[in-house]
């Protein structure tokens, strides 16, 4: 099966202290239990299969202080170890951006992301890191993907961590959770397609949908 797997990569650097365990935490049903610098590792870990065939899209966005090609290499070498009791076949991308949010920027990575994707193709996201718009940016091309490449948007999905402040003066992260957001994107596009006479109209048929 074609897997697409964008994932946002931030900026800064990632340390050892930034590695969690996610297995069994919010709301994925995930059960890998090795720490990872990225949670959707811990989904491919349980998501991929022996044929599969995974393009790993890579959203950076570069200064020249940042820590993106350093991260890009943390994820290569995290899947990479994983992947050697499955066997799936992974390929590498990257899509970078310079450091603004001017709409010419917004509508190039939008074309850059359209221009990676393949018909049949499930696809996943991992929103934890990178710029605020780009989950807004990802919502227009799953969009795209579903409706003109018949894409299964399979999962989008986010990991939260809590930073405690220890006796050192020092923050680590904590309480690791991760959480499948995909019903947002499904949402988005209900709303999209929503009709009513009115707005109080349409604040009751989504109320009704919400109770369900």
């Amino acid at each position: 099966m074609k897997k697409i797997v964008f994932v946002d990569i931030p900026m800064r650097e990632l340390n050892d202290n930034s590695k969690q365990c996610y297995a069994n935490t919010g709301n994925t049903k995930c059960k890998y239990n090795e720490k990872v610098h990225f949670p959707i590792n811990a989904v491919l870990a349980d998501k991929m299969k022996q044929d599969d065939e995974v393009k790993v899209v890579f959203l950076t966005t570069t200064t020249q202080t940042d820590s993106s090609s350093e991260n890009v290499k943390k994820f290569q070498e995290e899947l990479n170890e994983i992947n050697k009791r499955i066997n799936a076949k992974i390929y590498y991308e990257i899509i970078n951006s310079v450091f603004e949010e001017t709409k010419n920027v917004h509508e190039k990575r939008i074309e850059n992301m359209i221009s990676v994707l393949e018909n049949d193709s499930e696809i996943y996201a991992d929103i934890t890191f990178g710029q605020k718009p780009i989950p807004m940016l990802l919502m227009c091309v799953l969009t795209f993907a579903e409706k003109f490449c018949n894409a299964d948007i399979k999962k989008v999905i986010y990991g939260k961590v809590e930073f405690v402040k220890h006796s050192d003066g020092k923050t680590y992260p904590e309480k690791p959770e991760l959480y499948d957001v995909t019903s947002l994107y499904y949402l988005n596009n209900l709303v999209g397609t929503m009709e009513a006479s009115s707005c109080s109209e349409a604040k009751k048929s989504l109320k009704t949908f919400f109770d369900i």
